[in-house]
């Protein structure tokens, strides 16, 4: 059986590289004492040229079929969770700047009697302070703004989805999806992802640049209303 020198998984019989670090697999492992670090990191780095180059896919076959190297995934960030983050970041900077800032005019006025003297110390302690806290209020500021836009993204995100979605349900369909896609006996993750990939082809015909962390988060919610609802 196939081992990988690297991590030290055992694959089946036809498998040429492996799953997770992509390093090509041997036959049998050698001594612990004959492949120390030093040689694991350069057999993992010389897999990851090769995975990042395309030399290893889609030639390599980790399930006996031929397999395409998979697509970059792109990871939605919702604005209204932005928006309601940067809101609530800018409260707490508001409320310390101005706080601090306060607090530090009376201990430089010696209402707040921390110095003993009016020496140097005080006025470039004093003067740091006041200027770090003018720094939150700034800080803020900024993120109030943020929040804004945010929100303004967010309203413009939700009515996409809503047309996205409306469309689906009248034009996409599950039996229109699974036509020719796939045989009856393949697992249901691979079924979801064949699945998913042509729903994002068809949308993409359909709206034209489209935000794709946005469309796999549409994608992944419309599935489970498509075909775990059956």
């Amino acid at each position: 059986m196939p081992w990988c020198p690297v991590c030290k998984n055992e694959y089946r019989e036809g498998i040429k590289f492996c799953a997770d670090c992509q390093a090509e697999l041997v036959e049998k492992l050698e001594e612990e004492s004959e492949s120390g670090p030093d040689e694991a990191e350069a057999l993992r780095a010389s897999a990851a040229v090769m995975f990042e180059s395309g030399e290893v896919f889609p030639e390599d076959e980790f399930d006996g079929t031929p397999t395409e190297k998979p697509a970059e995934y792109q990871t939605y960030h919702n604005s209204a969770v932005q928006a309601e983050d940067n809101r609530t970041s800018a409260y707490t900077l508001f409320f310390v700047g101005i706080l601090g800032f306060v607090l530090d005019i009376l201990v430089f006025m010696n209402v707040v009697p921390v110095f003993r003297s009016a020496d140097t110390t005080r006025y470039f302690v004093c003067g740091i302070m006041g200027a770090m806290f003018i720094l939150f209020i700034v800080f803020g500021v900024v993120s109030m703004r943020n929040s804004k836009i945010l929100l303004v993204q967010a309203k413009s995100e939700d009515t996409l989805l809503s047309e996205l979605q409306k469309w689906c349900r009248e034009n996409l369909h599950a039996e229109q999806i699974d036509a020719g896609l796939f045989d009856e006996d393949m697992p249901e993750e691979q079924k979801y992802f064949k699945r998913a990939d042509k729903m994002k082809e068809i949308i993409n015909n359909k709206f034209l640049n489209l935000d794709q962390g946005l469309l796999s988060h549409f994608v992944d919610e419309y599935y489970q209303e498509l075909f775990e609802s059956e």
